[in-house]
């Protein structure tokens, strides 16, 4: 018989989190099942219940019904700010219906309060999270660590600072605490500036009785092809260490994830031209296997003016900035182009057909679905952390 892997997951955007764990689902003899989740980013919610979870059903709901149950989420459409109150009653009949159809089990939640799993929109309400989780998952706003970020750290009205939510919630749930923790955060969380609030962190969890081990990974030695440093930290309620994964040996660049046999659009064309007008250096390999030349006059900010090969590894895609407009150069075309929406998605270790998924709720644009991408965790790495500690709560538990 299959054991059940019960999982939550917190800030839980796209859900590379529980695409990992399907992923391994078959070869670890597992069954994995989502207990519920906290994401508030309207575009992400609706992305991951369309890839996860969502089973089509026509909801039969007067619209007055629909709006005053929408009331009572907190959503946002740039994952900054919230929705205006008048937001859903701007929507036509059909995009409101599409929309509640994806926000039900959260309005479930507020509804019947008393159901085994649970959806949330806003962390600072949430009070009680399922019993017998078995992986709690946690990659918290990075925007006040990074080094694009303003580097206001871990504290009070910061979007940063919801990690301190997370520490209410645990707090308050000591009756219910899950058996595992999974953190996911950006590499500068350890830097000097930051490692005292780490390191607070992780005392506050051995409080609880979780024994923390973290650790620097990049997903290119785990079968990716981007080159993305982030730190992860597995907590158990036990007094065992975790045992980190090995790094691989792989074969997978670029070339698997880019499309070269594209049609270019007026869009790549006048890119390319812009480019060739200006000028580029000839391309370096970095010791990261990150192949790369530099476009004359481009821009002010240093990051944008890079233009990478279609070979080799990536350079990481991020949300926003430079790196969220990844160009690439493509030798066969002599042409040079923005990465696109499927291949980002791909670059994350989603699929194809995740992306022809969220496309068809009409809800969603390509360039939202970039961003949610570089907002996300390489599935490729997840996979091999979800191996270790499945293996480890399977013997320990």
């Amino acid at each position: 018989m299959n054991k059940k892997i019960k999982v939550f997951e917190v800030f839980a955007g796209i859900g590379s989190q529980f695409k990992a764990l399907k992923n391994i689902e078959k070869s670890l003899d597992i069954e994995v099942e989502s207990l519920g989740l906290i994401e508030w980013y309207l575009d992400a919610i609706i992305s991951y219940q369309k890839i996860h979870l969502y089973k089509s059903k026509k909801v039969n709901v007067s619209r007055e019904l629909m709006l005053s149950q929408l009331q009572f989420l907190t959503l946002s459409k740039d994952s900054k700010s919230p929705v205006s109150k008048n937001y859903f009653m701007k929507q036509n009949e059909e995009k409101l219906n599409n929309y509640y159809q994806y926000l039900l089990p959260f309005i479930n939640t507020i509804t019947n309060p008393n159901q085994d799993k649970k959806f949330y929109t806003d962390i600072n309400k949430v009070q009680i999270i399922p019993k017998d989780i078995d992986i709690f998952t946690y990659s918290f706003p990075c925007q006040d660590l990074s080094q694009q970020g303003n580097q206001l750290g871990i504290q009070d009205n910061t979007r940063s600072g919801l990690l301190l939510q997370v520490k209410r919630i645990l707090k308050q749930n000591q009756d219910r605490l899950p058996k595992t923790l999974l953190m996911e955060n950006v590499k500068s969380l350890t830097n000097k500036k930051f490692m005292s609030q780490f390191e607070d962190w992780i005392k506050f969890l051995e409080t609880l009785g979780y024994n923390s081990s973290w650790k620097v990974l990049n997903s290119t030695d785990f079968g990716s092809s981007q080159n993305r440093e982030r730190v992860f930290m597995v907590s158990k309620l036990n007094n065992k260490p975790f045992k980190w994964p090995l790094k691989i040996k792989h074969n997978n660049d670029l070339s698997r994830i880019l499309e070269s046999n594209f049609q270019p659009t007026a869009q790549i064309l006048e890119l390319t031209s812009k480019i060739k007008e200006k000028g580029i250096t000839e391309f370096k390999t970095t010791t990261n296997n990150i192949s790369k030349a530099f476009i004359k006059n481009w821009s002010n900010f240093n990051s944008e003016n890079y233009i990478y090969n279609n070979k080799g590894f990536g350079p990481t895609l991020t949300a926003s900035g430079a790196n969220s407009r990844l160009k690439f150069y493509f030798k066969n075309k002599d042409i040079f182009r923005y990465i696109n929406a499927y291949e980002s998605f791909k670059y994350m270790g989603f699929s194809s057909k995740d992306v022809d998924k969220i496309l068809e709720t009409n809800l969603v644009s390509e360039n939202k679905i970039i961003f949610m991408a570089g907002n996300s965790i390489s599935v490729e790495v997840l996979e091999y952390i979800f191996k270790n500690l499945i293996l480890e709560i399977k013997e320990e538990f």
